[in-house]
């Protein structure tokens, strides 16, 4: 019975940390990177993270429903102000030739060192030529450097 119970524990600790260190699922028809602009921020400084989504050619990305940014409960930033994507022209599309940026607070708690931010942003996609559209859900993790405060 102890011996039943112990292997399920064990494989409960493996399942669990598999999940967390699996890659992110990747959209074979977008093409995603994320970085932050500022490279070293204090406690308590905003930042922003520069969110691009590439499509293949023939595919757009949405802007109604508007691209949303998320973080886990484990980040230690909190978003701040409104998502800004840029539109295309006329069309009621992401205008991918520049980055979706989102604004981020360092906590004022931070110790220096590095920082990770983890979190999802959804985004739908769709087809000009084939007239179908899909929603995804893209999985990310940027380390940020939390620099000494300067008080």
């Amino acid at each position: 019975m102890k011996s039943l119970f112990l292997i399920g524990i064990v494989v409960f600790f493996f399942s669990h940390a598999y999940s967390i260190d699996k890659p992110p699922a990747q959209n074979t028809y977008v093409q995603f990177h994320v970085q932050v602009k500022q490279k070293s921020l204090s406690p308590g400084a905003t930042g922003d993270l520069l969110i691009s989504l590439k499509p293949q050619e023939g595919i757009h990305i949405n802007l109604q429903p508007a691209p949303d940014v998320r973080l886990d409960s484990a980040s230690l930033v909190t978003l701040t102000g409104r998502l800004d994507a840029p539109r295309q022209s006329a069309a009621n599309y992401l205008d991918a030739s520049m980055p979706i940026k989102q604004q981020f607070v360092v906590p004022k708690s931070a110790h220096p060192g590095t920082l990770a931010i983890r979190g999802t942003i959804i985004y739908y996609y769709c087809s000009d030529a084939d007239g179908w559209c899909s929603r995804f859900k893209q999985s990310f993790l940027i380390d940020l450097t939390v620099a000494r405060s300067s008080q």
